[in-house]
């Protein structure tokens, strides 16, 4: 009878996570690192006290969530957070397209990387076990990711350009998270990741909202 419990206890922690749980945590990662990248970006291009705010608040919860998510791939028995690599929202879509991947937010104008290869997932590796670029477009369309261009206007503004700039990609960059949760609600099957989605649906959605009222206040 143990012996046949801890076969049941085997087979439900195999089960646990189906192919779009992993492809959600795995491209989820790189995504709140996007998040973190841009909110740092803050102090050095304005001293507006509301986004000064913001970035610590993001910062702390979704580097809080990247931690939570590492432990699920862990679980999962797929790449853990050492193979994911650092992918920013346009290097998704990049790898989509079949153009490759680059590494951090940076461009050749400002002591940038965005020809490094090899940082970030494969076509061989586990991510997804094996989805494609048909599948992660379904779960991360492609309106609600950064550009190239994007990251470099960001960059390069300053002040009230930047807090408007900044709020405008931060709500499409919140965007894709939510419908990114949507998605693994709809189509996964553990609950620790439907727990997770459903704590970044309610954050960012509100964050959304109140960048949104900002962007009215500052007659973006």
């Amino acid at each position: 009878m143990t012996v046949g419990t801890q076969d049941d206890e085997d087979q439900d922690e195999d089960t646990e996570f189906n192919a779009v749980d992993v492809m959600f945590v795995r491209m989820m990662i790189p995504h709140h690192e996007g998040a973190i990248q841009m909110a740092e970006l803050i102090p050095e291009r304005t001293d507006r006290e509301e986004l000064l705010d913001l970035r610590t608040g993001i910062i702390e919860e979704q580097e809080a969530e990247i931690d939570l998510m590492c432990e699920l791939l862990n679980d999962a028995n797929v790449a853990g957070c050492d193979e994911v690599g650092s992918m920013m929202p346009h290097e998704m879509g990049g790898m989509m397209r079949g153009d490759g991947m680059g590494n951090g937010m940076h461009d050749n104008d400002d002591e940038m990387h965005d020809d490094e290869m090899g940082n970030g997932m494969h076509d061989d590796d586990e991510m997804g076990n094996g989805m494609g670029p048909d599948e992660m477009e379904e779960m991360m369309p492609r309106e609600h990711m950064m550009t190239h261009d994007d990251r470099r206007e960001l960059r390069r503004a300053e002040n009230e350009e930047f807090d408007c700039l900044f709020a405008e990609h931060m709500i499409r960059h919140h965007e894709g998270a939510v419908a990114m949760s949507e998605h693994v609600l709809d189509e996964g099957e553990s609950e620790r990741v439907a727990d997770l989605s459903d704590d970044i649906i309610d954050a960012q959605q509100e964050e959304i909202e109140l960048m949104e009222e900002w962007r009215d206040d500052w007659d973006c």
